[in-house]
């Protein structure tokens, strides 16, 4: 059988052959190809950056208690002159009348009757306080007796009272020369205190302090107490203490000490109401600067009031410029519907719903450096009670930067395309190797373009240092403060400290130059150049400073973190430049000793550099919401008919603010001979700008001897 050869025919097979070697070719390419681009992301960096934490849930007891409203008694011009003439003798004066506040004046005596909570106030201005008396002060027990004689003659010690203990005022002096410590007290205070249920009424709500001094003579009279109705107003679920330590980040070994006291609301037109709250003191270790922090927060007890918490974000974020931010909330307990108000402390009221978006917050910078918002709700219930929340929102451009494993990726693709263009550039394949590379380009710069891309235009803030500065012919003030951002929240924080700002430029006639609060208050603004700090362009830039925030014997806190995250007393050196008074309303900053044992002497003596006086708390403090408004009206004189000093000031504004275990305390270099009695050029006389005498500078050199007064509240 023969088989027939089919002639092989190399022109006829190497044809097929080479579309089929071709075709291949191109898919492998294209596979090579699709798998390179595949792992080329086009995300643009993240907008948006956020810590986010679970937070813990309040635990209800089964405790109910109760809620008691009170009364308020019936004032007027012809009531508020009988109690002047009974009581203290100011007779054929007529009353007059300011802000709801009756008063009679005669020479240096004064009795003042609030027509809100019918509280009284006496006071002979040329004994109270006198740092020249103190000389023959009857025995603390004989102050007492009399005292609990003349308050039961007078009808004006309530049952519901008892005594509660006896404060002083006392003046400690060290000579640098001498290199030697005096004291003496100038006055007692005996002082009333209340309880309802067997649960105490904090000293703000309901207090009676009977001031006696030289001779005897009561030189002041502070009376507050109004009776509960019988029945309770309301009953509220108590929560479990533990669960508020754990909601509000406290740890139990921080805490010195708790009570459950009853209070009412600072607000003069809101405060009918008492309930309960936790009194919680806390101590916690030494932070970097070997600080301790004291703080006094007082936290609702019950669901009486309502609680918001911001859910959205739930912490700190960072956006671009014109990214959109949702914000929201949460709200329990009080009386619903809510009503709400979010706000931003630069761009002020953002929206009154309890959720929405904004792509508009204005970019803040303080020195070249981004500040983060402090994006507030406040809420209030039915029944028109308030709580807040606070969150950190900064808005910063982002930076573009390639992720690494992308950039190889992508030379390698550019490179395998172009190579292939070289070596296919005779081939079919080209057009579409062409329409690749274009692609693949677009794909390449589409993370860079959209990174700068889709920004509306965003405001830009960046505040300017105080504008008259170092101008002796213009007076200034700046605040500086931390509230609610801080973990132990001070939430009456902005509205004390902005009540003082207000009337002293209103009121008092000062140029607001700064107003810096949550994140953007800074350590280094208090901070003398020496120890790199900014003090000439801030607080020393200005006449009078007010801070209000936590702090602790040796200095005083911030949330921020410029350059540090508190100041320490060593690094400042105060009135070197323009500042005369500055206040630390904050826990302990004037304690007589730190844990080191150094006393308040060589911790803030040579912090005097020209400031006229240092005025804080030797203890633990309360956080007031309105401590700074009285502070400033009691220096200006307005309502109240009468002019006080810096000094008589405060001091008569924390008493009104604080229990009576708490200390007030004012810190000063003298520029008398004998600081006991002193010149009437010295920093005890100084009053506000345009409101009385004011000392000269007192520069080192030009005092003797270091002052130290403490009051109790």
């Amino acid at each position: 059988m023969s088989i027939s050869r089919i002639p092989f025919n190399k022109e006829a097979s190497s044809k097929p052959r080479g579309v089929f070697d071709n075709m291949n070719r191109n898919v492998v390419f294209l596979l090579l190809l699709i798998f390179l681009l595949s792992g080329i992301t086009t995300d643009t960096p993240e907008k948006n950056v956020t810590i986010s934490f679970e937070r813990p849930e309040y635990v209800l007891s089964q405790t109910e208690m109760p809620i008691y409203e009170l009364i308020t008694p019936e004032v007027n011009a012809s009531y508020a002159q009988s109690l002047a003439y009974s009581l203290f003798d100011i007779r054929d004066t007529l009353a007059e009348e300011s802000e709801g506040i009756y008063f009679v004046n005669l020479g240096n005596r004064s009795f003042e009757i609030n027509t809100k909570d019918g509280s009284m106030w006496y006071a002979d201005y040329s004994k109270l306080w006198n740092i020249s008396l103190g000389i023959e002060i009857p025995t603390p027990d004989a102050c007492k007796r009399d005292a609990d004689a003349w308050l039961t003659e007078k009808g004006i010690l309530p049952t519901a009272a008892s005594f509660a203990s006896i404060g002083s005022t006392n003046a400690t002096t060290y000579n640098l020369d001498a290199d030697r410590i005096t004291s003496k007290i100038l006055q007692y205070n005996i002082n009333y205190e209340f309880a309802i249920d067997d649960i105490p009424i904090t000293g703000e709500a309901a207090q009676i302090t009977v001031m006696i001094g030289e001779g005897g003579a009561k030189v002041g009279f502070d009376w507050k107490w109004r009776e509960p109705k019988s029945e309770p107003y309301a009953t509220s679920t108590m929560i479990e203490y533990e669960s508020i330590l754990e909601v509000h980040g406290i740890s139990p070994d921080d805490v010195l000490k708790h009570r459950l006291v009853y209070t009412t609301d600072d607000d003069d037109d809101n405060n009918n109401l008492l309930y309960p709250v936790w009194e919680i003191e806390t101590l916690e270790p030494p932070d970097e600067e070997g600080i301790e922090i004291h703080t006094i927060v007082m936290i609702d007890a019950t669901q009486f009031k309502p609680v918001v918490t911001i859910v959205t974000p739930s912490a700190g974020i960072s956006a671009m410029p014109g990214t959109s931010i949702t914000f929201d909330c949460t709200v329990q307990f009080g009386t619903p519907p809510y009503t709400y108000q979010w706000g931003s402390d630069f761009d002020g009221v953002l929206s009154t719903s309890k959720s929405f978006s904004i792509m508009t917050l204005s970019e803040v910078l303080k020195k070249d450096i981004h500040v983060p918002h402090a994006i507030s709700v406040r809420v209030r219930d039915a029944e028109d009670r308030g709580t807040s929340d606070c969150v950190a929102v900064t808005i910063e451009p982002v930076d573009f930067n390639p992720n690494p494993t992308i950039t190889i990726a992508a030379i390698s693709a550019v490179t395998i395309l172009l190579a292939s263009i070289f070596v296919l550039r005779r081939r079919r394949v080209l057009p579409i190797l062409f329409f690749l590379l274009m692609m693949f380009s677009a794909f390449l710069f589409i993370p860079i373009s959209s990174a700068g891309s889709g920004i509306p235009g965003t405001q830009k803030l960046t505040p300017s240092a105080p504008t008259g500065a170092y101008d002796d012919g213009v007076k200034e003030i700046g605040i500086e403060w931390v509230g609610m951002s801080h973990h132990k929240p001070l939430w009456n924080t902005e509205t004390n400290i902005e009540g003082f700002y207000n009337w002293m430029s209103l009121i008092g006639g000062y140029s607001q130059e700064f107003n810096w609060g949550e994140y953007s208050a800074w350590e280094e603004d208090f901070k003398d150049a020496s120890f790199s700090g900014t003090d000439t362009e801030w607080i020393d830039a200005v006449d009078f400073v007010y801070y209000q925030d936590h702090g602790g014997s040796n200095g005083v806190a911030f949330t921020s973190n410029h350059d540090d995250k508190s100041l320490h007393y060593l690094h400042m050196r105060l009135g070197d430049g323009d500042l005369d008074s500055i206040v630390f309303d904050a826990c302990s900053p004037l304690a007589w000793e730190n844990p080191d044992g150094d006393t308040v002497f060589e911790r803030w003596g040579p912090s005097l550099q020209g400031v006229h006086q240092v005025l804080s708390f030797a203890t633990g403090s309360k956080n007031s919401a309105t401590r700074g408004t009285k502070f400033a009206q009691y220096m200006t004189g307005f309502g109240i008919g009468y002019t006080m000093t810096i000094v008589n000031a405060w001091f008569r504004a924390t008493l009104e603010t604080e229990p009576s275990d708490h200390l007030a305390a004012v810190f000063y270099g003298s520029k008398s001979p004998n600081p006991y009695y002193p010149q009437l050029d010295d920093p005890i006389n100084d009053h506000a700008f345009g409101f009385g005498d004011v000392c000269s500078d007192p520069t080192p050199g030009s005092f003797g001897n270091f002052v130290y007064i403490t009051t109790s509240c």
